[in-house]
C-alpha cells in the first residue's frame, strides 16, 4: 500500500507541474500547491445554503457537531473540549450528527461514561434544521479539504468555533465577527471560546447575523462566473 501510495502522490505532483492553471478551493491550500506551480487560482465551493429565510433564534442550549467517528474530524479533541465546558454549563447539551467511522466502536463507549449531556444521532437529511434548533457549531478537524458545515451553519445564524487547520475555516471564518477560528490543538482555548458564547446570548445573535451574510459568498450565482470567466480566459 506504501508504494501504489508513494506512486500516486508523484503522479499527482507532475500533473500539477505541468498544469496550465491549478484551482484551489481556499488560499492556503493554493500557497501549498503555489510551491509546485505558481499557476494557482482561488475558486470556493458552491455551498448549499440555508434559503428559507428561517433562522436560529440562538436561544437554546444547544452545541452542534457534524461529521464522523473519523481522525480527520477529531472527535477525541472535541470530547476533551466538552469534559471542559461541561463543568462550567452543565444544562448545554451537545448533539453529534453523523456517528458512522473507524472511532465508532472505541468513542461510543467513552461518551456514555462521561454522562456529559452528548447526544449521538445517524446522519440526516434534514441538517439544516438541525442546525436552526442549535446555538453555536464546532469544527475540531485535523483538516478539511474545505469545511462545508461551517457555511451551512452560518447560513442558518449560528456562530461558529473551529480550530485554524489546514484547510478551510480560515478562510471561511472572520475571526472574532461570524465565529472564532483556534490555534490548533489548544483545546482550552477552544473551551473557552464555546463557554464565552454560551455567556453571551447578544453575542451568539450577533455573530450569527453576521454569519448569515458572509456565508452568501458561496453561492452558486457568485461562484459559477468565476468559472465561466475562468473557461473563457483558458480558451482565448
Amino acid at each position: 500500500p506504501d508504494f501504489w501510495a508513494k506512486v500516486k502522490t508523484e503522479h499527482l505532483i507532475s500533473s500539477v507541474k505541468n498544469a496550465q492553471l491549478v484551482v484551489a478551493l481556499t488560499e492556503g491550500d493554493a500557497s501549498e500547491w503555489r510551491k509546485i506551480n505558481p499557476k494557482v487560482c482561488v475558486i470556493p465551493n458552491i455551498v448549499h445554503l440555508n434559503e428559507t429565510g428561517n433562522y436560529s433564534d440562538c436561544e437554546s442550549e444547544s452545541v452542534i457537531f457534524v461529521g464522523r467517528f473519523s481522525k480527520q474530524k477529531n472527535i477525541k479533541s472535541l470530547l476533551e473540549i466538552w469534559e471542559i465546558v461541561h463543568e462550567r454549563k452543565p444544562n448545554w447539551q451537545l448533539h453529534i450528527y453523523g456517528g458512522y467511522g473507524e472511532e465508532q466502536d472505541s468513542l461510543l463507549p467513552i461518551i456514555k461514561e462521561m454522562n456529559a449531556n452528548i447526544f449521538v444521532h445517524e446522519p440526516t437529511s434534514d441538517i439544516m434544521n438541525k442546525y436552526k434548533e442549535s446555538s453555536i457549531l464546532v469544527l475540531t478537524s485535523v483538516y478539511e479539504p474545505f469545511g462545508l458545515v461551517l457555511p451551512e451553519a452560518m447560513s442558518c445564524g449560528i456562530p461558529v468555533v473551529a480550530f485554524d487547520c489546514p484547510y478551510g475555516p480560515s478562510d471561511i471564518i472572520t475571526d472574532g465577527s461570524d465565529g472564532f477560528v483556534i490555534k490548533n490543538h489548544d483545546i482550552q482555548s477552544f473551551a473557552e471560546k464555546v463557554c464565552l458564547l454560551m455567556d453571551n446570548p447578544d453575542l451568539r445573535k450577533e455573530m450569527g447575523q453576521a454569519g448569515i451574510v458572509s456565508s452568501r459568498r458561496y453561492e452558486a450565482k457568485l461562484i459559477m462566473p468565476q468559472w465561466k470567466e475562468l473557461f473563457e480566459q483558458l480558451t482565448k
